[in-house]
């Protein structure tokens, strides 16, 4: 996005600079080349005023379009408050899981790692910190949260359900 928002500015610029030249001199430069008889056919001041004016309004609105667009990527990054709502909402969901059957609710990482994409909207990256710790950071890298899945499978030969298992989360500010 940082690069649209530059090149936005860049055109901008570009549309500044050609509205404070010269409109006759780009006239002659760039276009007259085209006609036989370029005197016949040269714009009037009235043109080359609607042309300066166009490119200065050319580069307000871009500029406008720029400030848009800072706006909307600055809205996709989320606060460390907004990290913390996507990690509990998605050990909300790991821990909403079926407690019994062969193997547990949360098999494997790419759970994990599904679990906060659906909550985040793509919005928050996961990494794993090791062992049964995932850390979630914004966008841009900043104001980690560390959320911690332990699975917890036991085989009890005794009880009604032989193979039951239990998912545990919690959710600390912070670097794992």
């Amino acid at each position: 996005m940082t690069a649209l928002i530059v090149f936005v500015l860049l055109t901008a610029v570009v549309l500044f600079v050609l509205g404070c030249m010269d409109q006759r001199t780009l006239y002659w430069k760039n276009r007259a080349w085209q006609y036989r008889n370029p005197e016949a056919v040269e714009p009037s001041g009235a043109a080359f005023a609607a042309a300066r004016a166009g490119s200065f309004a050319g580069a307000v609105a871009l500029l406008i379009t720029a400030g848009v667009l800072y706006g909307a990527d600055n809205a996709r990054t989320y606060s460390t408050a907004q990290v913390d709502s996507v990690a509990s909402a998605a050990a909300s969901r790991l821990d909403e899981g079926p407690s019994s059957g062969l193997g547990s609710s949360v098999g494997t990482t790419s759970d994990v790692y599904d679990a906060v994409n659906d909550a985040g909207h793509g919005n928050v990256h996961i990494r794993s910190a090791g062992g049964d710790k995932y850390e979630l950071t914004n966008r841009k890298g900043k104001n980690p949260v560390c959320l911690t899945v332990t699975v917890d499978n036991a085989l009890d030969l005794g009880g009604g359900e032989p193979w039951s298992h239990s998912v545990s989360t919690s959710v600390h500010d912070g670097p794992c």
